[in-house]
């Protein structure tokens, strides 16, 4: 019943296709924050987001679309862009549907038919590699929680301020060892970009961090029946399972697991494990069970004050592609008002010589961004994370937990 009231405070399709962030947080939630409401004349800055709120990849694309209009709102009561004279930003959202064709050519449109000072979007690493190559081509600046380290190979406007696959690769086999001394490992992943990356990492990295690789299998993702899968690690012998899915797959997997009776510690990695709607659809089943993600609500003070917000306005805790999102706006922000121009080049410039270690854009694991030539934060890195009492805590680096990492 609470899942089902949860999802009912989600907005419809109609309602995300806006091109401003408007009333998305209640005056109590702003007033928790520190903002007020404060008129302004001044030419707002369009800022372009690219979000799948339709689709499969919907549940974490609508999440993203909340997140990205609490973030602007909280810029715009704080004073807008003060050296643009406190021009607000204005959101211009576009459904890229789940689909690349889709994004191919929404990215183009927004690009084409608004004057666009920055893009952010869209996640899921298959349609985020569209994205940028058209953003490149046209150079606007493009943030993205997409972890697939092919972004920053050969772009100069893409910025990557997370921890990359190969990063979440290392950071799940090192928490293996934390579980068990001799990790043997059972690696099933979807044959996209997001999967392909992330597993990879995990079977070059294995050795290295001692762990032995028993399983590597690939599948197409939209799983009717996880059963032959799980059927396949069962047989492994394995006693640790890294799946590399999103959230539908990863719930026919974990249910999968329940059915045949398998013993196994879990690894989830990121994708669909780290969004409330898995808690919601696989109950129980996900206590205890451990992830890697790029941003937990945990993290920081100013982290757990977005987190208060989102979940009074939404109903639920603010998960890792939203709440990365947040800090992204604020790198924009900040960029803008650096760059005191809402020229593109200009930005993407200023997006360059990003060193932050403090407010909302810093709001990352270790707190400090600054990007590479590459577009990479050279200070990122993932965090892990633990399902515990209906909640995603950081467990993973001893730096960064807030809670004790819990074994079966």
């Amino acid at each position: 019943m609470e899942a089902s009231r949860n999802r009912a405070r989600r907005h419809g399709r109609r309602d995300f296709l806006t091109q401003s962030a408007g009333a998305a947080l209640s005056a109590a939630a702003l007033a928790g924050l520190g903002f007020s409401r404060n008129a302004r004349a001044a030419e707002a800055v369009n800022i372009g987001a690219l979000y799948p709120v339709t689709g499969s990849f919907a549940q974490i694309g609508q999440g993203c679309v909340n997140a990205a209009k609490l973030a602007v709102q909280m810029v715009n009561d704080a004073g807008g862009i003060k050296s643009l004279g406190g021009a607000n930003l204005n959101l211009i959202v576009s459904d890229v549907q789940s689909d690349t064709t889709v994004t191919r050519t929404e990215t183009d449109r927004l690009i084409t038919g608004y004057k666009l000072s920055a893009i952010h979007g869209c996640f899921a690493s298959a349609l985020t590699l569209i994205a940028s190559e058209v953003a490149e081509r046209a150079k606007v600046p493009l943030l993205t929680g997409s972890s697939t380290d092919q972004l920053n190979k050969s772009r100069n406007y893409t910025f990557t301020p997370f921890a990359r696959a190969s990063q979440f690769a290392q950071a799940q086999l090192r928490i293996a060892r934390l579980v068990n001394d001799k990790p043997k490992v059972a690696v099933v992943f979807e044959n996209t970009a997001f999967g392909t990356a992330t597993s990879n990492g995990l079977r070059e990295q294995a050795p290295g961090e001692g762990a032995e690789i028993v399983l590597f299998e690939p599948y197409s993702a939209g799983l009717t029946d996880a059963s032959p899968l799980i059927n396949k690690v069962k047989a492994s012998g394995a006693n640790m399972l890294f799946p590399v899915s999103y959230l539908n797959d990863l719930i026919l997997i974990i249910r999968a697991i329940k059915q045949v009776g398998l013993e196994v510690a879990i690894n989830g990695g990121s994708g669909g494990f780290v969004i409330p709607d898995f808690y919601q659809n696989v109950g129980n089943l996900a206590e205890g069970l451990l992830g890697v993600a790029h941003w937990n609500h945990d993290i920081d003070a100013n982290a757990e004050k977005v987190n208060a917000a989102y979940k009074q306005q939404y109903g639920e805790f603010l998960f890792e592609y939203a709440g990365g999102l947040v800090a992204q706006t604020f790198m924009i922000a900040d960029a803008l008002e650096r760059a005191a121009s809402t020229d593109p080049q200009k930005v993407r410039d200023a997006l360059a010589s990003l060193d932050v270690s403090s407010g909302y854009a810093a709001m990352c694991p270790g707190g400090k961004v600054k990007f590479g030539p590459d577009g990479k934060n050279i200070h990122a890195h993932p965090v892990g994370v633990q399902w515990q009492h209906a909640d995603l805590a950081t467990v993973f680096p001893k730096e960064d937990a807030r809670a004790s990492l819990l074994k079966a």
